[in-house]
């Protein structure tokens, strides 16, 4: 197997005597352990008439097996010892993983193997985890992907597997004659499990002898059956359904245009990945590129070319757009645009440099390759291993062998008219059909073959295309590419942490030299506070719309850094702004100045303020169409921090806001700021010195340590109990209950974090396994600007709010009964669990640059509050604990705490009804107005 030079992981591929490929890996830097199996086997594989039951399988396997017959015993022991698990049903594989404190993999193992063995598949829960499929199902009735998809679906040749619903719901999966759908269940694992059409990827601290031992003993029951995989031999198209428009109603009131190509498989062309080259030029954001025009005729903001549904004998090449209320108006001009590129493109043959550039990328991605955690990096091998052969297992997603000019051209063909399928989402067409299992409204009409011809014409021919082409042309040579980037030799004393390398008033600059990862790359991270950036809600929403319309400018001028690896991202935090800088350290200096030079002179057109003031405004519109629990949790965030306005409040501030306003606040944004700055990586300290003149200079006579900006917390301390019902009538019910704690030292955080942590699988295992009350439910460790706090959350489909939030204390106020069950042992190995948690080493660069960073910001100078929480968790007893939870959440003691809860009610006597209906229910007090409870609370810092 061929692996990066950067990687000192061992592996060992081996294949069991039952037909099992195993991929070992032994990981001597990790403290973790990590397993991931695959089954080649998916949705497509569900019988016509029981559509979703290769999901209600997936479910089902982790109720239980003959050895360890508890439901729940898997998920507590995997909770218990510091790790998580999950699982997804695709298409054509399901895939199992875990990762645990490296010390626990054997026992951990031996009851994921079970699942593969000897699960039980017991009708007991067969009603149960039917009432959570549907629930999972209902859940994403109003996401706009399934909507997308399940269109899709209707529009393919139905005889295709693809064309089958995936999720499955509470009809496809009755009892029917009498008889109970789990005897099918039974049949399809039996039929589909078996050995040879599994992978299994285990990583963990131990040596290679060691894994393997544990797998064989522990894998070689799962039964083969020798049967080979049954091809799909059905198209995805007809040919009538290509050469098609599909019009798509969406949710939220987005616009976008997918042309959408039908091409066969690829996997077998993945050492030469032709259709990378096409992608990289259709995908081009730089001058003379597709959307470089769409933005100049203000008709598109964004573009990506490649994606598509893919699988063992199809894959749909998709250029997807998004677009401007105008582009609406000319999608066939940008079609007429997409072809006259195509039109360059098939010019000639493909300049060899175009793939040399790719393949410089792919190989100092693969040379210096990002270590990461035993769980992602099972997790993605498992799949590669169904793809790739043994050699490639992890060298297959990055090579590149050889430009082959008649693969491209074979690929090329496919993109033409008439194997081309449009499909517009957006609520301002006529729709005269409804999807079957989402309700989406869509509408199919033929494309006439007087377009198909015309743009046949442009895409062979210059003559009907003599406007747009000259307006286009393929990307240049890209000068940001490093063929050989250089790693600097460590420099003497080289701290464990970050130094303050430059300390004046208003700059503040932080170095430190990589010396754990050896990679060329580099993190700069520059905050920005500016008190006019937030001096009222109108300034925060221009805030976020200069960062939208910053980006914008910055982007053609500045894509072939992107590409060669170099990235940027302007983002608004509390206070002002944050610019990061990251990826090849090389010639980043290079594009800091250019960015800081933007970012200080910011010329915009007012036709662009209007299009992204628009543009912003239907993005915080767009909001209200998310998750109830998201809703929730984002309108908590907002009462909770006066900084962050709510969707509404931005809404109602940024519709006042005129051009000549905007200009006025952006040359005043940066006059008056503080400086905070990280230098993380590939660099030598001279560099970053100049990196901190070269900010010194763009922003001199302008920076000053009083500029910094505090960023306040509402203090709810004596308040009790507070609701706030937001309306949400087209939504799933759902109830948050919030107890921020009063004060931010180690030892609350430690005990929030631990309540939180003992709680949630006792919560899950009631309110969804037991209760039913729905597929999102859970108890959170949730810190507000560092003050830590704990919430409980449940999102149902059918029970009312009230009724889930009583739900939530009466669980609260006895939640004690399950600690005081808890032995010595089960208590140290819970501590030791969520202490390996926090001990788990920074997996790369990236990482550590974020833990650096978040520690500045968090005013943590000795970088010290990771291992002093650690300190203290391992401290405490299971009696501070109880005490914490008594104290801190039972609702005798009248907790500090806030309930946030939906409300279907949709006239002003049906709100008053509802919030007697609380008030009679639960004790407190109900939050009439959001902004006016904000501006008069207490604040804390």
């Amino acid at each position: 197997m061929k692996q990066s030079p950067n990687d000192l992981k061992e592996y060992q591929p081996l294949k069991l005597k039952n037909g099992l490929r195993v991929l070992l890996i032994s990981n001597t830097e990790s403290d973790k352990a990590a397993a991931a199996l695959a089954v080649n086997v998916g949705h497509f594989n569900d019988p016509k008439d029981r559509e979703g039951l290769a999901h209600f399988l997936e479910h089902m396997l982790f109720l239980g097996t003959e050895k360890y017959p508890d439901g729940s015993e898997y998920q507590h022991f995997i909770s218990q010892h510091g790790g998580s698990n999950n699982a997804w049903t695709a298409t054509e594989h399901t895939c199992f993983f875990f990762d645990i404190q490296g010390k626990f993999l054997a026992p951990a193992l031996d009851r994921f193997s079970q699942f593969f063995t000897s699960p039980l598949l017991s009708e007991e829960f067969v009603q149960s985890e039917r009432q959570n499929i549907d629930a999972e199902f209902k859940m994403k009735l109003k996401d706009d992907i399934r909507r997308l998809y399940d269109v899709h679906k209707e529009t393919i040749n139905p005889n295709h597997p693809f064309a089958k619903f995936s999720v499955g719901n509470i009809e496809t999966l009755e009892d029917r004659n009498g008889q109970s759908v789990s005897s099918e269940v039974r049949n399809f694992f039996e039929m589909h499990y078996n050995a040879d059409s599994m992978t299994l990827a285990v990583e963990g601290p131990q040596s290679i002898a060691e894994l393997e031992s544990m797998v064989c003993e522990l894998f070689s029951g799962i039964a083969n059956s020798n049967k080979p995989q049954v091809p799909i031999t059905e198209p995805l198209y007809k040919i009538e359904h290509q050469k098609i428009q599909i019009n798509v109603c969406p949710i939220r009131n987005d616009h976008q245009l997918i042309i959408s190509f039908a091409m066969n498989s690829i996997d077998d062309l993945y050492k030469t990945k032709p259709e990378s080259i096409i992608a990289y030029l259709l995908g081009h954001e730089g001058e003379g590129s597709i959307l470089s025009l769409l933005k100049k005729q203000q008709w598109g903001l964004g573009l990506t070319a490649g994606s598509g549904i893919n699988g063992s004998n199809f894959k749909d090449f998709n250029i997807s757009i998004s677009l401007t209320e105008l582009g609406e108006q000319h999608i066939e001009d940008i079609i007429e645009i997409v072809f006259s590129y195509l039109h360059h493109v098939n010019a000639n043959d493909i300049a060899e440099f175009y793939y040399e550039e790719k393949q410089k990328i792919s190989d100092i991605a693969f040379i210096y390759h990002e270590k990461m955690r035993p769980l992602d990096s099972v997790s993605q091998l498992v799949i590669n291993m169904h793809h790739y052969p043994v050699d490639d297992y992890i060298y297959g997603d990055y090579i590149m062998t050889e430009l082959i000019q008649d693969e491209v051209q074979g690929l090329l063909k496919a993109l033409t008219p008439s194997n081309m399928r449009i499909i517009h989402i957006s609520q301002n067409n006529e729709f005269d059909k409804t999807s079957f299992w989402y309700k989406a409204p869509y509408q199919v009409n033929t494309i006439c073959e007087r377009k198909i011809n015309h743009w046949l014409n442009t895409l062979q021919t210059t003559s009907a295309n003599t406007n747009w082409c000259k307006q286009l042309h393929l990307p240049r040579k890209n000068p940001y590419i490093v063929a050989e980037p250089e790693v600097y030799p460590n420099q003497q004393k080289i701290s464990l942490v970050p130094c303050k390398i430059v300390e004046e008033s208003g700059l503040t600059v932080w170095y430190k030299q990589d010396n754990t990862f050896k990679v060329p790359k580099g993190y700069i991270y520059i905050g920005i506070d500016s008190p006019h950036a937030v001096k009222s809600i109108e300034t925060i929403a221009m805030t976020r719309l200069f960062v939208d319309l910053y980006t914008d400018t910055v982007i053609e001028e500045n894509y072939d850094a992107e590409l060669a690896g170099i990235h940027y991202h302007l983002y608004a935090h509390q206070g002002g702004v944050t610019l990061q800088l990251s990826g090849m350290s090389e010639k980043q200096n290079l594009l800091l100045d250019k960015l800081l030079i933007r970012l200080k002179h910011h010329n915009v057109s007012k036709e662009q303020f209007t299009l992204f003031k628009k543009q912003s405004i239907k993005h915080w519109h767009n909001s209200d169409k998310s998750k109830s629990i998201s809703l929730l949790f984002s309108q908590l965030s907002s009462l909770m921090q006066p900084n962050n306005p709510s969707s509404e409040a931005l809404i109602t501030a940024l519709e006042n806001v005129e051009y000549a306003d905007y200009i006025d606040f952006t040359h005043h944004l940066f006059d008056k700021v503080n400086l905070e700055v990280l230098i993380h990586g590939n660099w030598l300290e001279n560099s970053a010195h100049e990196i901190a003149f070269n900010l010194k200079k763009h922003f001199q006579r302008h920076i000053n340590a009083n500029y910094a900006v505090q960023c306040p917390v509402l203090d709810l301390h004596n308040q009790q109990t507070l609701f706030l019902p937001i309306h949400l009538a087209e939504h799933d019910y759902a109830s948050v209950m919030y107890t921020p704690m009063p004060v931010k030292d180690n030892l609350t955080i430690a005990l929030t974090m631990i309540a939180s942590h003992l709680l949630s699988p006792v919560f899950f295992q009631e309110m969804r396994t037991d209760k039913q009350y729905g597929y999102l439910v859970g108890v959170g460790y949730v810190p507000i600007n560092q003050y830590p706090g704990i919430a409980f959350y449940i999102q149902s489909p059918h029970t009312n709010s009230i009724d889930l939030s009583v739900a939530i204390e009466e669980f609260i106020d006895r939640c004690l009964e399950h600690i005081f069950a808890m032995s010595k042992e089960k208590w140290q190995h819970f501590t030791n669990g969520l202490a390996g948690q926090l001990q788990e080493k920074d997996h790369n660069l990236r990482i550590k640059s974020q833990r650096f960073w978040a520690s500045i910001c968090n005013d943590d100078t000795e970088f010290a509050h990771k291992e002093n929480l650690l300190n203290t968790i391992l401290s405490l007893s299971i009696e501070q604990v109880i005490t914490f939870i008594r104290e801190q959440l039972f609702s005798s003691n009248s907790p500090d705490r806030l309930i946030l809860l939906s409300s279907k009610a949709n006239e002003p006597s049906l709100e008053k009804a509802f919030e007697l209906q609380l008030l009679s229910t639960l004790n407190g007090k109900i939050i009439n107005n959001h902004l006016i409870f904000t501006k008069n609370s207490q604040r804390k810092y």
